[in-house]
């Protein structure tokens, strides 16, 4: 029983989300994020379990300082520390460090003290480091040489004894020569042997910058190649190479975002051309055509007005793209009634549920009292009960869902319709990215619903995140709260 309800326990704190600002860490290249449950390497995905993330964020969190293995065991397992605990905690160590991509001898980021002591290793200055190192190297070098050369020359001495010379011998003589100037031959190996080993590591810092020279003419360029550096730069060179490829990346992104976004304006045009042919149509009919019944009147009525309610959203489109660009969003804060305002969408949207056979299941307690912007929210969850209604599957039903913690208030949108895919999950809170691909112009607007949503949601020091398996559709919005006493109303 005590075991299953650690278990319990443990579920609930990974899953519980009550915080109120980003929690992130950014170690040379290195990046975790506790809001998301995520961690990339290099802009590379890294795909940890929950008790490896755990692990991961607590040495993150304490980086720098040695962290023992029952101090970390009894943290995240949330256990008492028994014999065999310290293999446990070492097993899992071990795959994370496998995931890492962590070298056994050099450790990049988690080092391993005494066998059962964990560290994270801290960030110093890298020119301290550097020649500390060079020092450390230095001396180890001049040691060694002296070292060598006085064992050379009593081991020559000892050998030279073991033979019967004779004077006239020209190795006798040649030996007899050198011992009279031993001092000089010390002072020339000494001397000479010195200057070239600290000559070498003064000029040290010299090639290394040579090398950093090389490497930004390679952060430049705009291939994928990336950057080698000597192994006592290897921290330097992933933080080169994460530079790189952040910047391939955002200009890869900037490319494809300003090509949806011609593409999206060249399928707008074309589209405008349809309401508006039709309308004019119609409303020609109804000019030439006197004599026609009322009942074909109104339907082409209905249908110029319904073509040209379509031609006022394409319009309203092409300035919410003028909006998008020229703008930045800023908040107004007030404090609003989170339940009336949930309760009013709802309503809204009635004629829109009603014309799909959808059923909408609000579960949201009352007086729900925070700060926020109104209208900017209210445009969030109008987005995402929008998306739920277009990509339902008739006569199935939305879910809407509203919890408040600690610290924060998570609101689910969830809906039945076809799974998305990881990949369109992964962009689908970028600018101008439509899921349907078709371009249909019944349903979706300029793809920029979810983005706008995203940055109004991280403006109020909120999360975003978008689910989807087994057909079903979920969007998670956290949002700061704090819990207050205003006459029975829970309130921020």
């Amino acid at each position: 029983m005590a075991r299953v309800k650690t278990q319990l326990r443990r579920y609930k704190s990974y899953n519980q989300v009550n915080h109120i600002e980003s929690q992130m860490y950014d170690i040379r290249g290195l990046v975790i994020s506790k809001d998301t449950h995520s961690c990339t390497l290099y802009d590379q995905e890294l795909s940890l379990t929950p008790l490896e993330f755990s692990i991961l964020w607590y040495l993150c969190d304490h980086k720098g300082r040695v962290v023992s293995s029952e101090e970390l065991f009894e943290e995240v397992w949330g256990e008492k520390y028994l014999e065999n605990s310290n293999n446990t905690v070492m097993a899992h160590i071990g795959r994370l460090r496998e995931k890492l991509k962590e070298p056994a001898k050099h450790p990049k980021f988690i080092k391993t003290v005494w066998e059962w002591d964990i560290k994270l290793k801290s960030e110093k200055t890298l020119s301290k480091r550097l020649s500390r190192q060079l020092m450390q190297r230095m001396l180890i070098t001049l040691i060694a040489y002296t070292f060598i050369g006085i064992a050379a020359y009593f081991v020559a001495v000892i050998v030279f004894g073991f033979f019967t010379w004779q004077q006239e011998n020209p190795i006798y003589q040649l030996a007899n020569w050198a011992q009279l100037r031993r001092e000089w031959f010390m002072l020339l190996y000494f001397g000479g042997g010195y200057i070239l080993i600290i000559r070498h590591y003064w000029t040290q810092p010299f090639r290394y910058f040579q090398e950093l020279v090389d490497a930004t003419k390679t952060v430049a360029s705009h291939d994928d190649q990336l950057i080698t550096l000597s192994p006592q730069l290897s921290e330097l060179e992933g933080e080169l190479n994460q530079i790189k490829m952040t910047a391939l990346n955002n200009q890869r992104a900037a490319r494809e975002a300003e090509q949806r976004k011609n593409d999206l304006v060249t399928y707008l045009a074309h589209d405008l051309k349809t309401p508006i042919t039709s309308v004019i149509g119609y409303l020609t009919l109804l000019h030439d055509e006197q004599q026609i019944s009322e009942e074909i009147r109104q339907r082409y009525l209905s249908i110029a007005l319904d073509k040209s309610e379509r031609l006022d959203d394409l319009i309203n489109e092409f300035f919410e793209i003028t909006r998008f660009n020229l703008s930045h969003i800023s908040l107004e804060k007030k404090q609003i009634n989170l339940s009336l305002m949930l309760d009013q969408l709802l309503y809204e949207f009635q004629p829109m549920l009603k014309e799909k056979r959808l059923e909408c299941q609000l579960n949201v307690a009352d007086g729900i009292m925070m700060r926020c912007d109104p209208d900017k929210l209210q445009r969030v969850f109008d987005n995402l009960l929008r998306n739920a209604v277009n990509y339902s599957f008739e006569n199935s039903s939305i879910r809407i869902t509203a919890k408040t913690g600690i610290n924060n208030v998570l609101l689910t949108f969830e809906n039945d319709g076809d799974t998305i895919s990881k990949e369109k999950l992964s962009r689908i809170f970028e600018q101008f990215y439509r899921l349907d691909t078709s371009r249909s112009s019944g349903s979706g607007g300029a793809g920029l619903g979810l983005a706008i949503a995203k940055e109004i949601v991280e403006l109020h020091g909120g999360t975003i995140r978008a689910f989807s398996e087994n057909d079903i559709i979920r969007f998670d919005v956290s949002l700061p709260f704090r819990k207050v006493k205003m006459d029975g109303i829970s309130g921020y």
